[in-house]
């Protein structure tokens, strides 16, 4: 005889099973599939290709000497990582071997030890690279604003937002990008701008969630209702970015306020958006603000 279920434990199963979806939500943004999945749904979610090298990183000083030879292979692709590696441990053992490679035939390994030089201390490139800025040829403009971008000092913020001033939007793209890297506050007025008037709004939305200032909330929840699919989405991405300055003392009060009576309404009504994309990054955002839901339709989404 088939055992009839009450209405309790019809109840309870219910309630375990949401349980059970909760938990699988929470757990499932650490595994490495989320970001797989996020990768093969939109290209702007891959995260920058591993250096082969980041073993040799993790060793410190004890690996320069390998890595110095590594600049001398022919493989191209090691010594361009070999190059950014150099730069991330900062030693002065590597400037003359980095130095050889400014002549290299490939930009790729040119553009790494450029940057890995002014990292270790090399300011004799940096005003260089800076002059860049100024080009009159846009793919120039672009790649310096993408170095300085990689070397992220702030001194530089100031030509970057002259920089700024183009009506080009690939450089005006590169430039906001570069400017979110150096996260200094000083470009917040110039980038708020640029969100309001839609020029390289996507990457301006995701330089003013790096920098992480509250003032900007209200001009990223405007964004979450631009008609362009990638503003709404980096948008959503960058107003859970926010989250890293509501840390302490009044600004974290303000933000928390913000997120309260603004942020986290708008997106939950983003939730629905026509866009994967922008449900996906409305999703991480919640997630990342403390709402479980986000993490619920994250996996929703990813699954589904």
């Amino acid at each position: 005889m088939p055992h009839k279920t009450t209405a309790g434990s019809e109840g309870n199963k219910r309630d375990s099973a949401a349980s059970r979806r909760a938990a699988k939500a929470d757990s499932a943004l650490a595994y490495d599939e989320i970001l797989n999945r996020l990768r093969q749904i939109d290209a702007s979610f891959a995260s920058a290709s591993e250096n082969r090298f980041s073993s040799e990183i993790s060793r410190g000083a004890a690996a320069v000497d390998r890595l110095i030879s590594e600049l001398g292979t022919p493989d191209e692709h090691s010594r361009a990582d070999a190059a950014e590696a150099l730069g991330t441990l900062r030693d002065t053992r590597a400037l003359a071997p980095l130095r050889s490679l400014l002549a290299d035939q490939v930009a790729e390994v040119r553009s790494n030890a450029a940057i890995a030089l002014v990292k270790i201390g090399d300011e004799a490139l940096f005003p260089e690279i800076v002059k860049g800025l100024r080009d009159e040829n846009p793919k120039v403009v672009i790649g310096a604003a993408v170095a300085l971008g990689r070397i992220a000092d702030r001194r530089v913020v100031p030509n970057l937002v002259e920089a700024f001033k183009t009506d080009d939007s690939d450089v005006g793209s590169a430039v906001a990008w570069a400017l979110g890297q150096c996260g200094d506050p000083a470009a917040l007025p110039w980038l708020i701008t640029a969100v309001e008037q839609n020029f390289a709004a996507p990457n301006a939305c995701e330089a003013l969630g790096r920098i992480g200032d509250p003032k900007c909330a209200p001009t990223l929840v405007k964004a979450l209702g631009s008609p362009n699919d990638d503003t709404r989405a980096y948008a959503a991405r960058a107003l859970g970015m926010l989250r890293h300055s509501g840390s302490s003392g009044a600004i974290g009060a303000r933000m928390g306020q913000l997120a309260t009576n603004q942020v986290v309404p708008a997106l939950k009504r983003s939730l629905k958006d026509r866009s994967k994309k922008v449900r996906l990054c409305a999703s991480i955002a919640l997630y990342e603000l403390g709402e479980k839901v986000g993490g619920r339709q994250l996996v929703e989404e990813l699954t589904g």
